[in-house]
Order: C-alpha cells, then structure tokens, then sequence
C-alpha cells in the first residue's frame, strides 16, 4: 500500500519548489492541494492519515509498555521493581507472576504505561526547541527495529543451515523459509549500511542524520547499565513447568 501511495505521489507531486519551500512545513499538504485544486479535499485527505495514526497510538502505547513491563519483571531495566508493577490474575500459574507486584484493581502495567505516554510527550516537546533534535530521535528508531530483526533471523537462519533448527509454529515456510532468512538479513545490512548517512550535501548541523551516533549513544549507555549492575540483577525467563 505505501509503494503505491509513493507512485501516485510521484506522479502528482507537482512544482518541486512550492512543496520544498511551503510555509506550512508539511509538503503533503501542497502535493494534495496541488493534485486536487479544492481546500476541501486537501483537509480531508490530510485528516486521513491523522486520523489512522491516532487510533494506532493506542496499539502502541499497549505493545510498547507490555514489553517494558516484560523486561522489567526479568529485571532488566533500572526501576525494575517500580515497571513490574501490575494487576493480579495475570497467570494461572503463580510461578509465572513470582515477584510482580500487584495493583488491587486495574488489569493493566500501570508504572509501565505512564512512562511511555511521559517520554512519548517530552519527544513531542523537543520539536517546539529543536526540529533538528526531534528528527534525530524519530530516525533513531527505523535504525533500531532493522538492527533488533538481524540477530533473530541470523540465528535462525544458521540453525536451519545446521539441520538443528526449532520446532516450527502453526506457520511454516518449510524450504522456502532458509533463503527468505538470508535474502532478509542481506536486505537489512544493506538498509542498516545506508540508513545512517546523510540526506543530503554538503553536511551540516541542521541536515546532519543523527540516527547511528545516537543509537551508539544507546547502546553505551544499556552496556554502562549491564556493567554497573545489570549482570547481577537479570534473570533469564524460563517458561514455567506445566
């Protein structure tokens, strides 16, 4: 869907230098503007999309503080026993909630939740002092996700090779499955290489891409954490004996 929103884009995009240089900052305004002629049609097709990632926010802001709260129940982040906090009745198997605390009504990982809407709205406020920085941050995690995707497809995929891969869920490739591991873990080096550089030339500190030493920036400081005192307070989860 997003290729063929690109190619009528494309074909419509109209005089470059008013999408460029358009005072309101958003050129997709001026590329619907310019395609259909009516202020009508430009706010509603502009509406669209707003209107898709509003709902989609619920999604992530769900997924991603369920998998704070996941990590931090093995206590892998700092504040672990602060971001393990949720409601009762999570497992019928008592072993599985060992260690999380409870809240006495709400079903949810509260801590967890109100600190992904709390730095969700502080990025937010990074855009009012600097687009540069805001940018920056929004980079970094297309550069994330494709590097989380690598080491799980490459392990995988070695495993294959070796004859010795895991017992495969409802889905299954079968012979198929070995190349589109290697075709997408080529594919993702090949993003990852390309994925920090810079858009355009000459380099400055306004259109400089900030994704890699950021993501370094990250990295060092989850390596800081495991020295300090991550090594002694993470527990590898195993799945509860039936």
């Amino acid at each position: 869907m997003l290729f063929g929103f690109a190619i009528c884009l494309l074909f419509t995009i109209g005089d470059l230098d008013a999408v460029e240089n358009t005072p309101t900052g958003i050129p997709l305004i001026v590329v619907y503007y310019e395609a259909t002629g009516s202020k009508t049609a430009t706010t509603f097709l502009v509406l669209m999309p707003f209107i898709v990632q509003l709902f989609t926010q619920f999604n992530i802001y769900a997924s991603v503080s369920r998998l704070i709260w996941t990590f931090a129940k093995d206590k892998g982040l700092p504040f672990s026993r602060q971001l393990s906090y949720v409601s009762p009745r999570l497992s019928a198997s008592p072993r599985a909630n060992l260690g999380v605390q409870v809240h006495p009504t709400l079903r949810l990982p509260v801590n967890a939740l109100a600190l992904v809407c709390g730095v969700s709205a502080l990025i937010s406020f990074i855009y009012i002092g600097s687009s540069t920085a805001f940018n920056a941050i929004v980079s970094l995690q297309a550069m994330a996700l494709c590097i989380s995707y690598m080491p799980p497809i490459t392990f995988l995929a070695l495993r294959r090779a070796l004859g010795t891969a895991p017992q495969p869920g409802p889905f299954t490739m079968g012979r198929a499955g070995l190349p589109i591991n290697i075709l997408a873990v080529l594919y993702l080096i090949f993003v990852v290489t390309w994925m920090p550089f810079p858009q355009e030339l000459p380099v400055t500190g306004s259109n400089m891409n900030y994704a890699g030493p950021i993501f370094g920036a990250v990295i060092l400081a989850a390596l800081l954490d495991w020295t300090i005192s991550g090594h002694k307070r993470f527990k590898v989860p195993i799945a509860p004996k039936a």
